[in-house]
C-alpha cells in the first residue's frame, strides 16, 4: 500500500471522495495511489487539515463517550463531528467515529 493510499484509508476517504475533496479527477487519484505520480504538496497539506478535524471530532466524541458511556448498539455505526468545523466528507465522519470509539474503550480499560 503507498503512503498516499494509507493516508486516504486513515481520513476514511474512498478514491472517488478524494478526489471530490482534493478537486482533482478520480484518474489523477488512482495514480497517487498506484505511485505513479507523486501528490503535490498542497494534496499533503489538504490531507493534512482533514486528518487534524478528524482528531478533533473524535477527541470531542470520545468525552461524550466517555461521560455518558458507550452504547454497545452503536458500536458499529459511530459518527462524529464538531458542530462549527463539521468534517467535509462522509468518509471522514466514520473515520472520527472510529476513533472515537476506539480512544473512549481504552480510556475506559486504562480507568
Amino acid at each position: 500500500m503507498t503512503t498516499f493510499k494509507a493516508a486516504l484509508s486513515i481520513c476514511g476517504l474512498s478514491q472517488t471522495e478524494a478526489a471530490d475533496f482534493l478537486q482533482v479527477s478520480t484518474h489523477t487519484v488512482k495514480s497517487w495511489c498506484a505511485d505513479r505520480a507523486n501528490p503535490p504538496r498542497g494534496v499533503w497539506v489538504m490531507l493534512a487539515s482533514l486528518f487534524e478535524q478528524i482528531q478533533d471530532a473524535a477527541d470531542g466524541a470520545a468525552e461524550v463517550m466517555t461521560l455518558d458511556g458507550i452504547d454497545a448498539r452503536a458500536w458499529n455505526n459511530v459518527e462524529a463531528d464538531i458542530r462549527g468545523n463539521e468534517l467535509p466528507v462522509e468518509g471522514s465522519l466514520r473515520a472520527a467515529g472510529a476513533m472515537a470509539l476506539l480512544m473512549a474503550i481504552a480510556d475506559q480499560d486504562d480507568a
